[in-house]
């Protein structure tokens, strides 16, 4: 008997401390200078600002971190370069429901269930992303054209592919979550 009270003492305390370690790091990570992988950070504090216009988006194609910058936080994404334009993607299940069961896709089904970004996005919209130690002001806007939109999933679903191997993408999802958000970037010059 006494054995079973000491197990469900012992379960209790080392599940109270792995909340404890939960929340301290996500105190930790909202005060830190930007996000560590996919757990979002605090607002920029290092970082050389740009102030000359982007003439060309190139460099910032692929990952990056951004801020949002009335959220005051921040969070690892990929930029697409189509058209000479810089978009952000916000994956609702439109890519990570179509992996192979695992875990990169428990993973980002889990970070699914957390994600807000997009919609305070449309709130305000103001960004600042962060690439080699160089931080670029900005504006998001939410693509509304259906025809971008199509070119957009298209041009990720290929990077994708590459991404996560061959055959390792299903066929796009008919039933939710199956969503995918794109922002186009458009400079702020200070």
């Amino acid at each position: 008997m006494r054995i079973g009270v000491w197990v469900r003492r012992s379960v209790l305390g080392l599940g109270a401390l792995a909340l404890i370690g939960v929340f301290a790091l996500i105190v930790y990570q909202r005060f830190s200078d930007g996000p560590t992988g996919p757990l979002p950070g605090g607002p920029f504090s290092s970082g050389e600002v740009v102030s000359a216009p982007v003439t060309d988006w190139a460099p910032l194609a692929g990952d990056f971190e951004f801020e949002l910058v009335g959220e005051q936080s921040s969070r690892t994404a990929g930029g697409l370069l189509v058209d000479g334009n810089l978009y952000i993607s916000c994956d609702l299940g439109f890519i990570w429901s179509r992996l192979p069961d695992g875990l990169p896709k428990n993973m980002l089904h889990t970070i699914w269930w957390f994600k807000t970004w997009h919609e305070k996005a449309l709130l305000d919209g103001r960004v600042r992303i962060r690439k080699d130690g160089r931080i670029y002001s900005g504006d998001i806007e939410h693509v509304q054209d259906p025809q971008l939109i199509a070119q957009l999933k298209s041009v990720l679903e290929e990077e994708a592919a590459k991404f996560f191997g061959p055959d390792a993408l299903g066929p796009p999802p008919a039933q939710p979550p199956n969503d995918i958000w794109f922002f186009r970037v458009h400079q702020r010059v200070l």
